[in-house]
C-alpha cells in the first residue's frame, strides 16, 4: 500500500488496521506541526531565558549599588563622617608622588600615585583619599605631600588643619597649586569644603 506521496504504509497499517490512510497521513502532518510549534517555543524560550538573565544580572549590579550605600550610611554614618579629597591644580608645576594623610597624629592612610593617576589629577580629577569617623569636637588633620617640584628636586611638604567637627558630615580638601612668588616650591593646601 501506498499514501499518495509515495510513503509505504505496509508495515502501519497490519499494526494499526483500523486507522485509514487519509487519517493517519493528517496524523502525522500535525504531530510535524506540533513538533515544530515545540521547537520554535524552545527556541523563544532560549532566547527569554537570556533576556531574563540579562534582567536579573542588571537587578544585581542595582542591589550591590544599593548594599555599598548603605554599608556607607551604616560604617560611616553623618554624624561621625569625614571625607578628604585630593586635588591638584593644572599649572601646578609638582609631580606628586605620594601623600601620608594623619588624624589627630594617627596615620589614617598613605598612597602612592601613578603617572597615570597624576596625569588624571592634573586635568581636573578628585581622588576622595580617605573616609572614616570622628566624635564631635576639635581635630587636627595633617597632609605629607611628597614629589618632585619644578627645580627637579625631590621633597616632602606637610599642611595642617585645624578644623571642628559638629554633628554633619564634614568634608576636607588637600590640594596641591602653582605658587605666585618667584620659588618654584607648589602651595599645599588643606581646607574646609563648602556644602
Amino acid at each position: 500500500m501506498k499514501l499518495s506521496d509515495g510513503v509505504r504504509t505496509k508495515g502501519l497499517m497490519p499494526m494499526f488496521p483500523f486507522i485509514d490512510k487519509e487519517v493517519l497521513s493528517k496524523a502525522l502532518l500535525k504531530l510535524s506541526i506540533v513538533l515544530l510549534a515545540f521547537a520554535a517555543a524552545s527556541a523563544n524560550s532560549t532566547d527569554n531565558l537570556a533576556q531574563r538573565t540579562e534582567s536579573l544580572k542588571k537587578r544585581v549590579i542595582e542591589l550591590n549599588r544599593e548594599l555599598y550605600k548603605l554599608e556607607e550610611e551604616i560604617l560611616y554614618p553623618a554624624n561621625t563622617q569625614v571625607v578628604v579629597f585630593l586635588s591638584v591644580a593644572e599649572n601646578a608645576d609638582f609631580e606628586l608622588d605620594s601623600v601620608e594623610l594623619s588624624l589627630n597624629g594617627i596615620l589614617a592612610t598613605s598612597y602612592l600615585y601613578s603617572e597615570r593617576e597624576v596625569n588624571a589629577l592634573k586635568q581636573g580629577g578628585v581622588q576622595r583619599l580617605y573616609m572614616g569617623s570622628l566624635s564631635a569636637g576639635p581635630h587636627k588633620v595633617e597632609a605629607v605631600f611628597n614629589g618632585r617640584g619644578g627645580n627637579d628636586k625631590y621633597f616632602r611638604n606637610a599642611a595642617t588643619l585645624n578644623f571642628e567637627k559638629g554633628s554633619s558630615s564634614k568634608f576636607i580638601e588637600l590640594r596641591v597649586e602653582r605658587n605666585n612668588s618667584k620659588t618654584n616650591l607648589p602651595r599645599f593646601l588643606v581646607k574646609e569644603m563648602q556644602r
